[in-house]
């Protein structure tokens, strides 16, 4: 079990903070460090004197207890600074007062037990490890993001680094390793979520300002407040100086994308026979509605369509037509490298559309022309490569599978083209 003494010191005051420590069993003794605060004034000073309790549980009917404190240095080894032995009313109160004061350092107690015979009772012998650490009250004045010089972050900003900086008092660093008595903690808190900075990129002077770098992939939209905590358990306050905020810029993406498609049939015996496996005749167009955002992805949806011109030449007969298909998608976006970079996946279904494709003859001898509508299924993705905030171009690959009556036909259409999001 760890309990712990901290001080806080203020320019007016001194007081003493004490957490609880645990029992080792259940008939043992616990040997606990008070939460309460003993301020004894001089008569003839002005300043408060720290007077550190510690208390226990008691073990039932005893004679006395011992009370050992031993400080552990650097190397491990153990020297005791502290021993007393209660009187009747520190026996009956399981409560001592430590004098003179313990300075900051790792200890190790030990509470031992003398029954009505003045014999020591060994199995209720209690050992704990307990800090002191001097406690700072932290404090601070603003959050900004240093950027733009403002209290909020958009994470669909291509500028966006994820650099936050605070200003204030007592800003001590992290805290490198557990032994440390002098150390802050920070993070961006709300009632759903404690985030904490991935790095301090930055210390000022005085231990008045820091600039932390966080994690974008790890910064939930939302209101938050930046706290700092004190070895101590000591925190800044929760308001408008340390309200911190993060959101999207804007709360829904509007894109429309159009360009070169090539559609290959990969399974179809009619349309290689008469057309040809490739289709480069071709343009394709995409809209894209973009409502759900958060930093895991964003969720919308769309309409994907594309056109092909058919047309072979066999000699003593033509082929031309129509082919245009369109489909209503479903679409996931990943942002990446500061959303310089959009990774796309997207499905759905929709129609395809066989128009006016006839044979023509020699002497204007023309066949009955073909019109025909089949239900069609798209899967696909793509990569947006932005070249400004809202500039970008998109490389694609879908599978269109359409069947029907006459055919089942499967094609894998390969495009690229512009985009611009609005």
């Amino acid at each position: 079990m760890r309990s712990k003494f901290f001080f806080l010191m203020t320019a007016a005051f001194f007081c003493c903070f004490n957490f609880y420590g645990q029992s080792k069993t259940e008939n043992g003794v616990q040997d606990n460090l008070t939460g309460e605060s003993d301020d004894i004034r001089s008569e003839n000073a002005g300043a408060n004197e720290i007077r550190q309790p510690f208390a226990w549980t008691s073990a039932g009917d005893v004679l006395k207890y011992q009370v050992i404190i031993d400080r552990i240095n650097s190397d491990g080894s153990a020297e005791q600074v502290f021993f007393h032995e209660t009187d009747e009313e520190e026996t009956e109160a399981c409560k001592i007062y430590i004098e003179p004061v313990l300075p900051p350092g790792h200890y190790r107690s030990q509470i031992r037990v003398f029954n009505i015979l003045g014999i020591e009772e060994e199995d209720l012998l209690d050992t704990d490890l307990f800090d002191i650490r001097k406690a700072y009250m932290p404090e601070i004045k603003n959050v900004t993001y240093p950027l733009y010089m403002r209290s909020t972050i958009y994470l669909d900003d291509l500028d966006n680094d994820g650099i936050i900086k605070i200003e204030g008092h007592n800003l001590f660093d992290l805290p490198v390793t557990y032994d440390e008595l002098i150390y802050t903690e920070y993070f961006l808190k709300n009632d759903k979520r404690r985030i904490s900075p991935v790095e301090i990129i930055d210390r000022g002077k005085n231990d008045k300002n820091l600039t932390f770098r966080f994690d974008m992939k790890k910064l939930p939209v939302g209101e938050y407040y930046f706290i700092a905590q004190d070895a101590s358990g000591l925190h800044s306050e929760e308001n408008s100086d340390s309200h911190f905020s993060i959101k999207f810029k804007k709360w829904m993406d509007f894109d429309v994308e159009g360009g070169y498609v090539c559609p290959v049939v990969l399974h179809d015996d009619t349309f290689p026979s008469y057309i040809g496996k490739v289709l480069p005749f071709s343009v394709q167009g995409k809209v894209s509605f973009m409502p759900m955002k958060n930093n895991w992805g964003y969720l919308g949806f769309g309409i994907r369509a594309s056109y092909s011109r058919l047309y072979k030449d066999c000699g003593d007969y033509t082929i031309d037509g129509n082919l245009a298909t369109g489909h209503f998608i479903v679409i996931y976006q990943l942002p990446m490298f500061r959303r310089r970079v959009v990774a796309e996946l997207h499905g759905g279904a929709g129609l395809s559309y066989f128009n006016d494709i006839c044979f023509h003859f020699a002497h204007n001898v023309d066949s009955e022309p073909l019109n025909t509508v089949s239900i069609s299924l798209d899967a696909g993705a793509s990569l947006q490569f932005y070249l400004n905030k809202r500039l970008y171009t998109e490389i694609a690959a879908d599978y269109v599978f359409t069947m029907n009556s006459d055919m089942i036909l499967g094609m894998i259409l390969p495009s690229a083209g512009v985009g611009w999001q609005f």
